[in-house]
């Protein structure tokens, strides 16, 4: 036929036709036998009769259809994202044109849905995946019960919503995901070459099933719906090598279970012959690689066969080298190699996969994402940095140890910050360019809102996608021009050393694999191991110094007053500040020779891991005969990377009080609908009034809505708030201060959530943001503690360059006396226009002034963060 092709005049009226079923032929090959040249002929075929094709010939969607297909399958084949962004584009297009109640309308939705579908695979965008069912329901919708492919709608709908499944843990989508896919199998004749990913999808569903349920029956299910897939699939179909993937992982699955060896043989022959059936530069192969490599592994341990440990150990670190294969599988790769070798122990060789892990990670928690998206990607590889930085501290590279931890941690929080850094050199230098720049970015992080019409939503998901790519573009050509060669780009080594000119950078790294504090100074950066923190400790600490651990997430429905709490806490927290210094701090000030002086030094502290939440501020000695403590001999402030250090000084030298006039906003909620009332707000409102004076316009807004403080936040040089606060343990940009909104109803509790603060611009004015709640430096789940999303950074993003907040439950009276105090200081004659150094003086100032007799648990949690 290709040859027919080939002597068939251009003008010739039947060459579309031939055109056509020539890529349909070749395509068929392909599905038979996995020869690429096969698909690539198809591709070409499909693309040269969709180009011959008039704009008004009735074939052209399908030809548009055809094409698409091909391209989703060489996506498949070969992993280049462009295929299916293309695929994509000639569906939605085919789709576009076909009126409702085409018949082949249905046919069109769900390959649309299934395109979808492989673009969530790889990105990680929920959005795709919302509008793939939605797409697909639909395909179900138009098409009759008695339809011929009616049984691939439903088998396509309810492998999306397992997906859905897999990625919320509803248990309502697995339920209808296996009610879909069940019909279709019933309705699928032996002889339907469908039958066999109908039967791939059932396995896969029942085998989440026995993860819930645990059930051994739904495991035999699944191995036999899976077992029978394998058979009816010929030898050399492209498909083939999943299906025998996905059985040896079920059967490793029941040997687990069993301890069965004959099922261990099974699963590992199964495994292998997955490897071997999948050709070197598919995408997949990966996958099935570090399959084989965690069965391998797992005999190893078993029978202490070096040889299995070794062949693992090959599997994962060629499964990491796959070009071609989604980003987080081969990070997940690279991990498991990495525990072999950490036993090894060959130090240079898990350096050197932890280094190319950690290169992923932008690619794994994308920039195009939404929020919820990268907040998902970030816990599929919470913790890689921290062990990377261990790994380097350990083999002697310190400098390259802090690049990785630098790189690696707070990545969402480093695309806000790029999305509003400053480009004011840019447009001086390059105007059009900067212009450019300034809409893309614009247009780049505009949320998506949740209550869009679904298919609007797909097609803002795609402009934003469209956008992101045209941004990349844009900082590749500004990155040519002399002068910004790292526009928008990490930091040289460098470049973070200089941002310990005005004190040193102090990280305090604890994974299992060591506890390290890296000092950075303007000079240099150096280690020093701590051997007594030990990750393991999670748990203990957690207890000791954890007070905010509740079911919940509502403690005392988020009282300032923690008396209720102290009773608890109060045997843990002087020892547990001591443990720290002892431990942690001291040896960290010996090295940097630190002593009582009149002009202590600033020092900046950033914990990871478990880390993340220590009081560095509040470690110290507190019997009546030593005064040895951080408070006492240095300023302390906190950042969650040094990169957000750089943005806030930036923020506040642009934003420093150019006026004698302060603008101070006062935020009171003394009552809360649902919570119990804060008596000490309208006090504490009182006594910064008091302590302001004529120094400053203050403003007092009570019991306002969230969209009134946003409004007002606008003019303001200084922003409090007196109020409840809640960290949010699943979703840490939901994470709140609690405000109160009106309605026909009367007062409804209203949330000013960590994503509506660190979305927000035009804070022309903002300096600091003083944070009198509970919690607002808080993460509570530890997979999200290198994030460091938590109000008190949403307000560093927002262009505060100064944060005063709370690592766990502020006491209202204890609130009431620290802001008194901060305010007077900074009211001081003198201060007006205070510098960096007197906003971080003064927060420390009001904490030693009330820490006299008192518990620690109650003046503790205040922190400065930031400049």
């Amino acid at each position: 036929m290709s040859l027919a092709v080939s002597l068939t005049p251009q003008n010739d009226p039947g060459l579309l036709g031939l055109l056509n079923n020539t890529g349909t032929v070749c395509s068929s090959l392909y599905e038979e036998t996995g020869n690429l040249s096969h698909l690539e002929t198809a591709v070409l075929y499909a693309e040269q009769a969709v180009s011959a094709t008039p704009k008004n010939d009735p074939d052209l969607t399908k030809r548009l259809h055809n094409l698409g297909l091909r391209l989703l399958r060489r996506y498949e084949r070969i992993g280049n994202l462009e295929d299916l962004d293309s695929a994509i584009s000639m569906v939605e297009q085919a789709v576009s044109v076909l009126p409702e109640g085409h018949y082949e309308r249905p046919s069109y939705l769900n390959s649309l849905g299934g395109l979808l579908l492989n673009r969530y695979d790889r990105t990680g965008n929920r959005g795709n995946l919302e509008a793939a069912i939605l797409h697909t329901a639909q395909a179900v919708f138009n098409t009759p019960n008695d339809h011929p492919d009616i049984s691939i709608w439903k088998n396509s709908l309810g492998d999306r919503l397992f997906r859905r499944y897999q990625r919320t843990e509803d248990m309502d989508d697995l339920e209808s995901a296996l009610l879909n896919t069940t019909q279709a199998i019933s309705n699928t004749p032996e002889s339907n070459p469908h039958l066999a990913t109908c039967l791939n999808s059932l396995g896969n569903m029942l085998s989440s099933q026995y993860e819930e349920t645990r059930n051994m029956d739904v495991l035999k299910a699944a191995i036999s719906s899976m077992r029978k897939a394998v058979q009816i699939t010929p030898k050399g179909h492209s498909n083939r090598a999943r299906l025998l993937s996905n059985l040896g992982l079920f059967l490793f699955r029941q040997y687990e279970k069993t301890n069965d060896k004959d099922i261990f043989n099974d699963a590992l022959r199964t495994a292998k012959s997955a490897v071997v059936e999948t050709p070197k530069n598919h995408p997949d192969l990966a996958k099935y690689l570090s399959n084989l490599g965690d069965v391998l592994f797992c005999s190893y341990e078993q029978t202490g066969k070096i040889e299995d440990r070794d062949s693992a150990l090959s599997l994962f670190e060629e499964s990491t080298k796959c070009p071609t294969a989604i980003p987080v599988v081969r990070v997940q790769a690279a991990r498991r190699a990495i525990r072999i070798l950490l036993t090894l122990p060959m130090w240079e060789r898990a350096c050197e996969l932890a280094q190319d892990a950690v290169k992923l990670l932008p690619s794994v928690c994308d920039r195009s994402l939404d929020r919820q998206d990268q907040q998902h990607a970030v816990l599929q590889t919470a913790g890689l940095a921290s062990d990377a930085c261990s790994l380097f501290v350990r083999t002697g590279r310190v400098s390259q140890a802090l690049q990785q931890v630098e790189f690696g941690r707070g990545l969402i929080l480093g695309y806000l910050i790029d999305n509003r850094s400053d480009a004011s050199a840019l447009k001086k230098d390059h105007p059009v360019l900067a212009d450019e720049f300034e809409r893309l970015r614009l247009l780049a992080s505009q949320p998506i809102d949740d209550v869009i019409e679904p298919r609007a939503r797909d097609h803002f998901i795609n402009g934003r996608t469209e956008a992101h790519r045209q941004l990349e573009d844009c900082l590749d050509r500004i990155r040519r021009h002399h002068g910004h060669e790292r526009f928008l780009l990490e930091p040289t080594l460098d470049e973070l050393l200089q941002c310990a000119t005005e004190g040193p950078i102090i990280v305090v790294n604890v994974t299992s694999i060591s506890s390290d504090a890296i000092i950075v100074s303007s000079s240099g950066c150096k280690a020093i191991n701590l051997p007594e923190i030990t990750s393991s400790q999670d748990s203990v600490l957690a207890n000791a110094f954890g007070m905010s651990s509740s079911k919940d997430g509502y403690r005392e429905k988020h009282v300032r007053d923690i008396k209720s709490e102290r009773e608890v806490t109060t045997k843990y927290s002087v020892g547990f500040l001591s443990w720290l210094w002892k431990v942690c701090v001291k040896p960290i000030f010996t090295e940097l020779d630190i002593a009582p002086s009149a002009e202590p030094p600033r020092m900046w502290w950033i914990g990871t891991g478990v880390a993340s939440s220590f009081p560095f501020h509040a470690a110290g000695l507190y019997s009546d005969e030593s005064r040895e403590d951080t408070l006492s001999l240095t300023i302390p402030s906190y950042t969650p990377t040094i990169k957000s250090l750089v943005y806030a000084r930036s923020c506040a030298a642009r934003n420093s009080d150019k006026h004698a006039e302060a603008s101070v906003l006062v935020v009171a909620m003394p009552e809360t609908p649902g919570q119990k009332s804060l008596s000490g707000v309208i006090e504490e409102s009182k006594a910064i009034q008091k302590a302001l004076g004529d120094a400053s316009k203050v403003e007092y807004l009570e019991k306002p809505s969230a969209k009134e403080v946003m409004d007002r936040m606008r003019q303001s040089d200084i922003v409090h708030f007196a109020c409840h606060g809640s960290s949010d343990s699943a979703n840490p940009s939901d994470s709140h201060l609690l405000l109160q909104t009106t309605t026909l109803e009367g007062p409804s509790l209203d949330k000013l959530t960590v994503q509506a603060i660190s979305e927000k611009r035009s804070l022309e004015k903002a300096r600091i943001a003083y944070l009198s709640a509970c919690s607002t430096a808080e993460v509570k789940d530890g997979q999200f503690a290198d994030e460091a999303l938590h109000i008190v950074s949403a307000f560093q993003v927002a262009g505060f360059g100064h944060v005063i907040g709370s690592l766990w439950s502020a006491d209202d009276e204890t609130c009431i006396q620290v802001a008194k105090l901060f305010y007077e200081y900074l009211a001081q004659d003198g201060r007006r226009n205070a510098t960096n150094r007197v906003i971080a003086e003064a927060l420390r100032y009001a904490t030693q002034e009330v820490r006299t007799g008192r518990d620690p648990i109650l003046w503790a949690p205040y922190i400065h963060s930031g400049a």
